[in-house]
C-alpha cells in the first residue's frame, strides 16, 4: 500500500528543502505517493488556509496535516509505520 504524501512547498524554503531529503530517505523504506504544491498556487493556498499554517513546508499525509516547517524523520517515520501495520 503506497501512502499518498502531499509536501506544500515555497520557492527559496530552507525548510521545503529539507522535507525532500527526509521524504526521499523515508521513501526507501516506505512505499510513498509523494507530490509537491506550490504555495502560491490554489492548492497550496487553501491548504494553508485550512490548516492556518504560518509558514511552509506543508506535510500533508493522506490529506491530513502531519506537520510543517522543520519535518521530524523520526516522528515521520513512526506514523508511518503505525498507519501501515494498521493496514494489515
Amino acid at each position: 500500500m503506497r501512502v499518498p504524501v502531499t509536501l506544500v512547498t515555497s520557492p527559496g524554503c530552507h525548510y521545503c528543502g529539507h522535507a525532500r531529503e527526509v521524504l526521499e530517505r523515508v521513501a526507501g523504506d516506505v512505499p510513498l505517493d509523494v507530490s509537491e504544491v506550490d504555495l502560491a498556487s490554489p492548492d497550496g493556498a487553501a491548504a494553508q488556509r485550512r490548516w492556518r499554517v504560518p509558514y511552509p513546508p506543508l506535510l500533508l499525509i493522506d490529506g491530513e496535516l502531519f506537520g510543517y516547517g522543520r519535518i521530524s524523520e523520526r516522528k515521520l517515520r513512526k506514523v508511518l509505520a503505525s498507519r501501515v501495520e494498521g493496514s494489515r
